[in-house]
């Protein structure tokens, strides 16, 4: 079955830097496999897992690398989640498979303020992404595994084009065009408008 939610094997904590320290800098590297689509594929093996995701199917083609970035800014950590992998799907003109690339990164703020910093001013223009943790529950390291999840879903495009020249394929036939022109008439009629063009007209003459 195809991948719709975390993993339960993904487990990504962050060491937190002193707290305080602006200037300390703490870093994480992960490469993480897929668990495979099915029990038949070895374990471990990311080849075979798929993730669904807006009506498409992306098979991982290696595995996940993510690296993580946290430091504080006053009563703030901003932790900046950078992924790259490489996946296999379908071109959404011509369904023809298509590998890509995802190589994007994410910040996210966790705040110690008390009153949730995510609900700021709605004229206020960020794209950081906010959660606030509970001094009491605040701790050295920091789990960020559905930050990790999220991040990947983001990630990947709602339509995969396999050149910006794609010309799909025929409506009719099924073809694709990218390798050439089908045996179909280049002209479908609707039938909605075949008495209308039945109609014969007179043509004035002089």
């Amino acid at each position: 079955m195809p991948i719709t939610e975390k993993p339960d094997s993904w487990r990504f904590e962050i060491d937190t830097p002193e707290l305080g320290n602006e200037d300390a800098v703490t870093t994480a590297l992960w490469e993480q496999t897929v668990p495979p689509r099915t029990s038949l594929d070895s374990v471990g093996d990311s080849a075979g897992a798929e993730i669904l995701y807006d009506g498409l199917l992306f098979r991982f083609a290696s595995p996940l690398r993510i690296e993580a970035e946290a430091r504080w800014a006053d009563d703030s950590l901003y932790v900046t989640i950078a992924l790259r992998a490489f996946f296999s799907t379908q071109c959404s003109r011509c369904l023809e498979p298509t590998d890509i690339e995802i190589l994007d990164d994410f910040m996210y703020l966790y705040s110690l303020r008390k009153k949730a910093t995510a609900n700021r001013n709605a004229t206020e223009e960020t794209d950081d992404e906010y959660h606030v943790v509970p001094v009491a529950s605040w701790k050295n390291r920091l789990d960020i595994s559905e930050q990790v999840w999220e991040s990947l879903i983001l990630a990947l495009p709602m339509r995969v084009l396999c050149s910006k020249d794609c010309r799909g394929i025929c409506p009719t036939c099924g073809k694709s065009l990218n390798s050439g022109e089908c045996t179909c008439a280049s002209e479908t009629k609707d039938p909605r408008f075949e008495k209308l063009l039945a109609i014969q007209f007179d043509q004035d003459t002089e």
